[in-house]
This record gives C-alpha cells, structure tokens and sequence, in this order.
C-alpha cells in the first residue's frame, strides 16, 4: 500500500508481488557514504565497530557487488575476535558468493585453526558444499557426448553411440551423428 497526499492508502498498480515486496519497508539499503564509513569500520581497532561493519557489510544492504565490500568481509573472517568472524561468516551465510575461490584457503585456514565451534560449523558447512560440487562437475564431466544409442544419420550404423547434430536436421528432427562421422565433418 503507498499514502497518497491526501492520506489515503492505495495500492501500487502494475507492480507484480515481487516488485512490491521491493518497496516495502525491511532491511535497510546502505548508500556509497555509509559503504565507505563501514569500510573504515572494517579495519578499526575497536572489536565493536569491526562487529557493526561485518554485520551491515551483508548484501542485503549493499545490494551490488563491491570488491571492496567483499576484501572486508574476507578479511573479517579470519578476525581476532570471534563475534566478529561469527559476523562475517553470518553475512557470508546469508548472501555471499559461496563458489569464490578466495574463499578457499580462508576456509582452509579456519578449518585448522579456529576453535570456535559456530565458525566451524560455518565452514564446514562451505567445504561440504564445495566438496559436493566438486563431485558433480566431476560426474558430469565424465559423461560422453554420445551417451545415447541409436542409428547413425550419415553412415547407417545401427546401435551405436550417437548425439545429437543440432546443425543438421533431418525429417523435422535434429540428425544422429556417430563420433567417427562427427570427426569427419
């Protein structure tokens, strides 16, 4: 609902359910002057600010891909005072890139290092995820191009390993191409 001028309520028209929900009041955006004073935040020696800056650093508030936003929060991560790397692995949880590299070894380090049970468990949680991950690209990459069986469109052999040639149709449908005939064309 949007207040008019004359205090009525009304609502907003030809916005769909998720374009409203974008208007609606919740977690609040952080401009570039805040972005910058929480950047400082980030590196001060106060465990308090460090605290602020990890939990506000979050996408959610942010809502853009900041480089720098990003080396904060990594670095964050591997802070000295543990509601602070809570914080940051928290933010990292909630909307982070989970898939970036940089993270590896920051993982890594934590995985070794740190006693705190909940920052474990963070990473952990990030390792088995990667892990999972590794294994499927794995398994996928171990499939063939020609896993289906089928008659060769170009030289007639039945029964043998075919995929599909999206370049070439035949009859309304995409072509069947042996690997020896794929080769030769």
């Amino acid at each position: 609902m949007v207040k008019r001028a004359n205090g009525v309520k009304g609502r907003r028209k030809g916005l769909n359910k998720h374009q409203r929900a974008a208007f609606r009041e919740g977690e609040e955006r952080i401009g570039r002057e805040e972005i910058r004073a929480l950047l400082q935040l980030s590196e001060s020696k106060d465990p308090a600010d460090r605290l602020q800056a990890a939990s506000l650093l979050c996408p959610c508030h942010v809502r853009k891909r900041i480089e720098e936003v990003w080396a904060a929060l990594y670095r964050m991560l591997e802070d000295g005072d543990v509601k602070v790397r809570r914080a940051a692995w928290h933010t990292l949880e909630d909307g982070g890139k989970p898939d970036d590299p940089a993270l590896d070894e920051i993982i890594e380090r934590t995985l070794e290092c740190d006693s705190d049970k909940q920052v474990l468990g963070f990473a952990r949680q990030f390792f088995q995820g990667r892990e999972q991950r590794k294994q499927i690209e794995f398994a996928a990459a171990a499939i063939s191009d020609y896993a289906e069986r089928g008659k060769c469109d170009f030289c007639g052999e039945s029964n043998a390993r075919v995929k599909k040639d999206f370049t070439t149709e035949f009859e309304g449908r995409f072509a069947l191409v042996c690997e020896p005939c794929d080769q030769v064309a």
